[in-house]
């Protein structure tokens, strides 16, 4: 199995799962793959030619670009538009899957962050944020609130949620957190010291919870400033933990 992405230092899905294998008795590794943006189509095409691969994860930027490239798609990956796990079915082909959502979800409840009833800013409107979005609607938030760089991509996820649940749940907004309120970054900002952050720390306030999908570093500037203004806080290593179980169940369906 491998993982890829660009970069991919910070990918924790091969330490996080490696061991769930073992423990199933499966003869199945993860390993980083570094597949640059701009040769994703023709390394794609490699990976389907290497018959002992029986899948990967994704991580960013190549969720949403995945999509195009699968042979076909799990339902929830199709409803998000992105993929983050590609699994070769007994026929030979890839089908893309989306466990994100749920994996960010179980990480949050992990912890026993209170999702029901919530207000939520998410930050951000890549594969991820979409993915986590339709996880935190179904898990009881109250209300999605996008912000985004790019507006229009914070208005399409906003839509996109809307639709997928018949009401109006969700909406573009400001970077403005709401008292009480799951701020969740699901922005690459913050995997390098010197970026900037993806939103003012100081508006972060006792009563609300901080969470990140970052997992490397653990804990970025954005948490330590939080975690200083009593927020509580919550690392984007529980994402990773709280679906490689799936991913290792889902992958030795087939392979293991």
């Amino acid at each position: 199995m491998g993982v890829i992405g660009d970069p991919i230092t910070q990918a924790k899905t091969p330490a996080a799962i490696n061991p769930l294998f073992a423990e199933r008795g499966a003869d199945i590794a993860c390993v980083p793959l570094h597949v640059p943006a701009s040769d994703l189509h023709n390394i794609w095409v490699g990976l389907k030619a290497m018959p002992n691969l029986i899948g990967f994860g994704i991580t960013l930027p190549h969720k949403q670009t995945a999509v195009e490239l699968c042979d076909s798609l799990d339902p929830v990956a199709a409803r998000v538009g992105a993929v983050n796990v590609v699994r070769r079915e007994r026929d030979g082909s890839f089908r893309g899957y989306q466990f994100d959502g749920k994996g960010f979800v179980s990480g949050l409840l992990a912890k026993h962050v209170v999702i029901e009833g919530r207000d939520v800013l998410l930050v951000g409107a890549g594969g991820a944020a979409v993915a986590i979005a339709f996880a935190l609607v179904e898990a009881g938030a109250r209300s999605i609130t996008v912000s985004n760089r790019t507006v229009d991509k914070a208005e399409a996820l906003a839509e996109t949620v809307n639709a997928g649940f018949g009401r109006g749940v969700a909406k573009a907004g400001r970077a403005e957190p709401q008292a009480g309120a799951l701020v969740v970054n699901a922005t690459s900002l913050g995997l390098k010291e010197t970026d900037a952050l993806p939103l003012d720390a100081g508006l972060l306030q006792p009563g609300m919870t901080l969470a990140e999908v970052i997992a490397q570093p653990e804990t970025t500037p954005l948490l330590a400033l939080a975690a200083k203004n009593g927020v509580q806080v919550h690392s984007g290593i529980h994402m990773i933990t709280g679906q490689v179980g799936l991913i290792a169940d889902h992958l030795c369906e087939l392979w293991g």
